[in-house]
């Protein structure tokens, strides 16, 4: 029997006995499904990380000094997580540390941040992050001003009550009007917008779109609720090269003015974008690792459905069977179409897996800001899976009607 005639006898069977059909296609198909949308949704997540989100996040040739790791990976004990809870805060006097010890950088800066409601007459908008930055923050992160201007030395020496925001706080609280010129209200005091940020989009426009800039010096006389102290310190250095000799001085200096002994862990924390795509690749590392069992479980189920359905359709093609044995078909022809009927069935619900998965990853992908992106691999390993799960599961059953009796199969009602 060729393979063409197989597989075209095995989709009359499934038009034919389409409710078997069906909870047969199921559990394949919920199994990859699964694959093809965690797949889908990492693979573009990865694309994301390594393009845009690092360089959006610190911008380039970029390093900060924050009170401790942000990111956990599960690579620090519990000890050293309670440890580095206790660093201290850090304040100005580290603002001058790490300033003098980096004179050659191309951009200095530093900031402190709180999250809070912003609002303008009847309009407002919750969860709003309220940066206080340095003059050159603006600089360091590549935040361009698409209206107005953005902050300067000025505005932060004197302290005034001046913002710029981003371009969702624009549109939620000036639907119809230009906010320039226009104040707004947040944590009881009142700030005039100077500038609207480009839209950044994407998973991390929330940095940008929905956050609001105002003076370091104003930040602190009115929205800080610790004076004098800051969130991070930033360093952007002309080239890579010069990364690492700046985040060692940066360190030492820090060591230095801190008192801390060669045999104390440093209390700071030092960041690159690096880190961030470290940290990924652990939780990505570990999607991939826990993917297979999640995914193994539902094809396991789904071949387990498949076999079960075919022997039932052993039992009641028995006479069938018998007639193609008594009219010349051997063992092999009769092992062939009942395998090849497994395995279609098994693919046929591998590629609605593989259009469900896509879908909905789709739907994920424009209902929130996670990206998307197909993998071929991915693909190729469904419609794999697929086939191998049919084969392995109609062995059995393709065996036991290879091994019926042609005399005994045309007595059987």
């Amino acid at each position: 029997m060729k393979w063409a005639e197989g597989i075209l006898m095995s989709l009359r069977q499934v038009r034919a006995q389409k409710l078997k059909s069906f909870f047969s296609l199921l559990g394949i198909a919920i199994g990859i499904t699964f694959l093809i949308a965690v797949i889908t949704l990492v693979e573009g997540m990865n694309r994301y990380v390594r393009e845009d989100f690092a360089g959006s996040f610190f911008g380039v040739n970029t390093f900060s000094v924050i009170q401790r790791r942000q990111v956990n990976t599960g690579e620090v004990d519990r000890e050293q997580r309670a440890r580095e809870r206790r660093n201290p805060r850090l304040r100005m006097d580290d603002v001058e540390v790490v300033r003098a010890a980096v004179p050659n950088a191309l951009y200095f800066g530093y900031s402190a941040a709180t999250s809070g409601e912003v609002r303008r007459d009847q309009y407002s908008r919750r969860g709003v992050r309220i940066l206080g930055g340095s003059p050159q923050y603006e600089a360091i992160h590549g935040w361009d001003v698409e209206f107005g201007r953005g902050l300067t030395s000025v505005d932060d020496r004197q302290a005034l009550p001046v913002a710029v925001i981003g371009s969702q706080i624009a549109e939620r609280l000036f639907p119809s009007t230009s906010p320039l010129g226009r104040q707004v209200r947040a944590a009881g005091h009142r700030f005039t917008v100077v500038g609207v940020y480009e839209a950044q989009g994407g998973l991390t426009g929330s940095l940008r779109d929905a956050a609001m800039l105002i003076p370091f010096e104003t930040f602190q006389r009115t929205v800080a609720t610790r004076r004098q102290e800051v969130d991070e310190i930033l360093i952007k250095v002309n080239r890579v090269d010069e990364m690492a000799p700046s985040m060692a001085a940066v360190e030492q200096a820090l060591r230095v003015d801190r008192r801390l002994r060669p045999s104390e862990p440093n209390d700071f924390w030092v960041q690159t974008s690096s880190d961030l795509l470290d940290a990924w690749e652990t939780i990505n590392n570990v999607l991939l690792v826990a993917l297979p069992g999640l995914v193994g479980i539902s094809l396991v189920v789904g071949g387990i459905v498949i076999m079960n359905i075919m022997l039932l359709s052993v039992t009641d093609r028995t006479r069938e069977i018998g007639l193609r044995k008594a009219l010349g078909a051997k063992r092999k022809d009769i092992m062939f179409q009942f395998l090849t009927e497994a395995s279609t069935l098994s693919v046929l619900g591998a590629v609605f897996g593989i259009f469900a998965g896509i879908g909905m990853a789709a739907i994920v992908e424009s209902a929130t800001p996670l990206p998307a992106a197909v993998s071929p691999v991915a693909l190729a390993v469904a419609i794999c899976l697929g086939l191998g799960v049919g084969i392995a599961s109609g062995i059995y059953p393709a065996g036991r009607a290879a091994r019926l009796d042609p005399i005994e199969a045309l007595r059987f009602e």
